[in-house]
């Protein structure tokens, strides 16, 4: 048994070096080994990559950024195709190993040629394996192979010092993990309902944003959980599986959002990187916020949809979550590519919006947060702010009559951008409930939130739904043609609406805690929510702060994020995501956020 190191290190001939530890080793269904206090499961090697580096640089890679490799593994070192005669170790790796406690160097003749890729390697039963690392999903964000994995469920690593991103795999190596609604090859696609799971197979090929991911290098470590069906849930509705557990705060806060899984597992664990969600009104962007990690909701069809089960084609598309804004421009270029809807950088001064409509908000600790945010903002841009009403402007224009000068009342009546939603869901569902109940004689189960919906889409016609839809429409052109202006402007004026999103605390059912839920209701056209799909538009969430709240589960003071959203017209995806970085950095504010209950 031994772990092989390659390259870490030089030899006289350009050896290679591999390095041994005491190793547990239980042989069940899968092989396993125990370092240390650390548990690897071993995954059958084939391949081999070249790496070209330095000794030192290799050494500090592998310190600081890589969780899998540990200097227990060098406990033995063994250097591959050499005598002792024929090497000659520099002196920093000497004093290197010394650190690490090794305590016996053996030499081993032997054909070098292969080519290596640097990173542990084990050899056990006659071939190489990589030792990829055990973590425990200690938040329940992950149904993995076993849907019924509840708490503390099981996700393997593999070590980051195999890879190495380049111009044609630009993510390669980066932990993934992909929210439930979405196909995997080989896998089922649940949507957190067990009849779901039960009526359909496995995937027969990735959904097209994932494939995006995977050419650029990309690894699927899961598939996260999600508010079953793809609509609300609040945690103690959560009846066939785990809800996840926010990680911000006093860890009982609701994780909000049909992503919820994704937002939490990104703001739970250092060892994911990023994680896919899907958004239709709201289901990447409030979990962001609540959650305290940062997601784009991009310029609806700017990608393809294919293998992402939606609600309102109309409104769905992919998102995804991460720590640091700074990555966000590199994993937007592998899903857009050359879109040709991506508009330029614009040549003309950027105006800043805000809207007395949603801002300030009723918490005055919370509006301080923005308002530090939009200061950023004016700084970076050399521009103020200009303090606007859309309700005022409607009432102005009146573009669909004067009898509709209420835009809340125009977009409220009918449930316009709600309405839609509901209606083409329900009907789209309609071959899984028939076809459930063909299958196994009787309905399949949903939570009361879904029968409630479809209560409400059964009341309705057809027509109701396409006039609600003219609606969402009028707005959505008066949004672009008169205040983003973006035809009079050429295309090239972009403005930004930081949104203070939701921030009710509602903790989830503990014995320290009474709750109840809150009546089911209908989203205004006119929430801050609707204003991107309707639009057709970006809408990136940035984590711009944290305040505090006194926790009923805790019994102290905890911290809580808090999150803007900033809004440009249809195709201004990288314009909006670099003028947040921006904002973000000339107002001091970190672009990158922590896990754990605080986002700093």
């Amino acid at each position: 048994m031994s772990v092989l190191f390659s390259k870490a290190f030089s030899t006289r001939e350009r050896r290679s070096i591999r390095a041994t530890a005491e190793l547990a080793i239980s042989l069940e269904e899968e092989v396993k080994i125990t370092v240390g206090e650390t548990d690897y499961v071993l995954v059958p090697t084939t391949s081999f990559v070249d790496f070209d580096g330095n000794p030192s640089s290799t050494v500090l890679f592998i310190l600081e950024q890589d969780d899998v490799f540990q200097p227990a593994f060098c406990s033995n070192v063994v250097f591959y195709g050499s005598t002792a005669d024929q090497v000659q170790v520099h002196s920093d790796v000497i004093h290197e190993l010394k650190l690490w406690n090794t305590t016996r160097w053996i030499f081993v003749a032997g054909d070098t040629s292969p080519n290596v890729a640097r990173g542990p390697y084990v050899f056990v039963k006659s071939r190489v394996w990589q030792p990829w690392r055990v973590y425990r999903d200690f938040n329940a964000t992950f149904m993995l192979d076993s849907p019924e994995a509840g708490i503390d469920g099981r996700v393997i690593v593999p070590s980051r010092c195999y890879y190495k991103p380049s111009a044609a795999r630009p993510l390669e190596g980066a932990r993934i993990g992909v929210k439930d609604s979405i196909d995997i090859a080989g896998h089922k696609t649940t949507l957190n309902n067990r009849a779901w799971r039960q009526l359909y197979p496995p995937a027969t090929k990735h959904a097209h944003c994932v494939q995006l991911l995977l050419d650029a290098g990309a690894i699927v470590i899961g598939k996260l959980k999600l508010q079953a069906m793809i609509v609300r849930e609040e945690p103690v509705e959560a009846v066939e599986f785990t809800d996840p557990f926010n990680p911000r705060g006093d860890g009982y806060q609701v994780p909000s959002g049909s992503s919820s899984g994704s937002a939490a597992a990104v703001g739970s664990y250092n060892w994911l990187d990023f994680s896919i969600g899907s958004d239709t009104n709201g289901s990447v962007r409030k979990p962001a916020h609540y959650n305290g990690c940062h997601t784009i909701r991009p310029t609806t069809g700017i990608m393809n949809n294919e293998g992402v089960v939606g609600q309102l084609p109309l409104f769905d598309m992919p998102g995804f979550f991460g720590r640091d804004l700074s990555k966000f421009p590199e994993f937007m270029s592998v899903w857009y590519g050359d879109s040709p809807r991506l508009l330029p950088p614009p040549k003309v001064p950027v105006t800043i919006l805000y809207p007395r409509d949603y801002l300030s908000t009723p918490s005055q600790e919370q509006t301080k947060v923005i308002d530090r945010f939009v200061a950023g903002l004016e700084g970076a841009l050399a521009v103020k702010r200009t303090a606007i009403s859309i309700a005022e402007r409607w009432a102005e224009d009146s573009p669909d009559g004067q009898e509709h000068h209420d835009i809340s009342k125009y977009l409220e009546t009918k449930k316009a951008g709600i309405y839609p939603f509901f209606y083409d869901s329900y009907h789209a569902l309609e071959s899984f409930r028939n076809e459930y109940k063909e299958k196994y004689g009787k309905a399949p189960f949903v939570h009361r939130y879904v029968h409630w919906q479809w209560d409400v889409a059964r009341g309705m016609s057809k027509e109701e739904r396409d006039e609600c839809w003219r609606r969402c429409q009028v707005y959505r052109q008066w949004l672009l043609d008169r205040i983003f202006k973006v035809q009079r402007q050429g295309q090239l004026a972009y403005y930004g609406f930081p949104d203070q999103g939701r921030r009710t605390k509602l903790s989830r059912l503990t014995s320290a805690v009474s709750y109840s839920l809150q009546p089911y209701g209908l989203l205004n056209g006119f929430a801050s929510l609707n204003m991107s799909p309707i639009m057709q538009a970006p809408e990136i969430t940035a984590i711009v702060g944290q305040i505090s709240f006194d926790s009923v589960v805790t019994q102290r003071t905890e911290p809580y994020p808090v999150a803007a959203s900033v809004i440009g017209p249809p195709g201004a995806d990288f314009i909006v995501t670099e003028l947040t970085i921006k904002g973000l950095e000339t107002a001091g504010i970190p672009i990158k956020v922590k896990t754990g209950p605080g986002v700093y």
